[in-house]
């Protein structure tokens, strides 16, 4: 690759996450991505680091803390000595203390934005195969028992075709190292994937390159449900699949 096409793929990135490219752009951009490792990982990094600082706490410095801070520093003389080592280790500290912070909500955020990255990839790439299932079925009854021969834990297959969200079938997903279930449904001519992933999964709700994103958790599973519907929509199958599940 030249250097001139290196930029031209750095400003398309930046362009695309922005939202500023127009649907037909996007999705070339998004067949481009989905066969180039190397661009899925500078998309991630990118939105990582975007949710990284849109996580940092904004709010004001507590009235004590600062109190103790400008303590500490003896702010109203600093103009008339130099600083004391221990102010100077009263700053460190504090110092090491938010920055510890900091970097722990960070980490935990980084954790969770690249396994939604995944997911969002895999429903991605299901969309540009030929079909988004391994197997297709309406019939739950075919779709479950499909499930217990290909992964470990076979999610409740829920018939939701009354609801507006009919079944599709179901595909088996690789997650980092594990095969995780994923049911397909579909919703007038778009696809859902909702994904089983273990119930000690934490999966922010997000929206990702046009994609909605939702999770939510019961006994055994964290589903998480990705399509390019509205959040009303998916919010509403979401509510029609925990519904079902309590039936």
């Amino acid at each position: 690759m030249t250097a001139t096409s290196g930029l031209d793929d750095d400003l398309m990135l930046q362009a695309y996450c922005d939202g500023e490219l127009d649907p037909v752009s996007a999705l070339a951009f998004e067949r481009r991505m989905a066969a180039d490792p190397a661009l899925q990982s500078q998309h991630a990094r990118v939105m990582v680091l975007r949710g990284a600082f849109r996580a940092l706490p904004q709010d004001d410095v507590p009235p004590r803390l600062q109190a103790r801070i400008e303590s500490a520093l003896d702010v109203s003389s600093l103009r008339q000595r130099r600083w004391s080592w221990q102010a100077l280790a009263a700053s460190a500290l504090i110092g090491a203390v938010m920055a510890g912070a900091v970097m722990m909500g960070i980490s935990g955020y980084d954790t969770r934005q690249q396994i939604v990255q995944q997911l969002v990839s895999s429903h991605i790439r299901s969309l540009l195969a030929p079909q988004p299932f391994d197997i297709a079925s309406s019939d739950r009854h075919t779709v479950k028992p499909w499930f217990a021969t290909h992964v470990p834990e076979s999610p409740q297959v829920v018939d939701l075709a009354a609801q507006g969200f009919p079944l599709a079938g179901g595909r088996v997903d690789v997650i980092g190292r594990d095969p995780v279930a994923t049911i397909v449904y579909k919703h007038a001519a778009h696809v859902i994937s909702v994904i089983a992933l273990p119930p000690g999964q934490r999966v922010p709700s997000d929206a990702i390159a046009g994609y909605n994103v939702r999770s939510w958790r019961d006994g055994d599973f964290t589903y998480v449900a990705i399509a390019d519907i509205s959040n009303d929509d998916l919010a509403a199958f979401e509510r029609a699949f925990v519904a079902g599940l309590a039936r």
